[in-house]
């Protein structure tokens, strides 16, 4: 048998595993979406902004160029995994504007939402966390939890380890070198 079946093995394993309820409390979904995340909008924002130095809001001609170190970054997050806070996460990003900018490596515009920051020198470029929304729906469709149950102690057990698990991947992320956003310009915002 060859490394690629042996690979293409322990998946399917690792997912008949998931699918027949036998996931370990340790094992977290939130770490695996929390890279995809990462690399697919945080890392593609930093690496647009610090390789052009400003950025310009394509659909604004009004607006002025910003210089890369007047722009942050804020990741809307909800504290627990239920429709409630959802509603306010999505309330939160609705406050927000909608602008985009131009992707010159990928040779397209990338949308992102975002607000002027207090000064008015700056702006935060504002993104909600939906991938981590996504496990509430599978620890109920896939692991069958009861995700409605506010005293069920194990789905809050698991929302609480998916919820932490995944702002701490981005933050290591970010540690090792890549995509990195300096502390004072990446943001939090934890919605209750």
């Amino acid at each position: 048998m060859s490394w690629q079946d042996d690979a293409i093995g322990f998946g399917i394993d690792v997912v008949k595993k998931i699918f027949e309820g036998k996931k370990d409390d340790k094992d977290l979904i939130s770490v695996g979406l929390a890279v995809g995340y990462f690399y697919n909008f945080i890392a593609v924002c930093y690496d647009t902004i610090q390789h052009e130095g400003t950025i310009t809001l394509l659909d604004k001609p009004d607006d002025k160029e910003y210089d890369a170190e007047m722009v942050e970054m804020r990741i809307i997050l909800p504290t627990q995994l239920n429709v409630n806070v959802f509603n306010r996460c999505e309330a939160a990003l609705n406050k927000t504007q909608k602008g985009s900018i131009l992707l010159k490596k990928q040779k397209r515009p990338y949308g992102f939402n975002y607000t002027r920051r207090e000064d008015k020198a700056g702006i935060a470029i504002a993104d909600l966390a939906r991938p981590l929304m996504a496990v509430k729906r599978f620890y109920e469709d896939i692991l069958g939890y009861k995700t409605h149950d506010p005293t069920d102690m194990k789905w809050a057990k698991a929302q609480l380890s998916e919820v932490n698990a995944f702002k701490e991947t981005l933050k290591r992320l970010q540690m090792r070198g890549y995509g990195v956003w300096p502390n004072n310009r990446f943001h939090f915002d934890d919605i209750e």
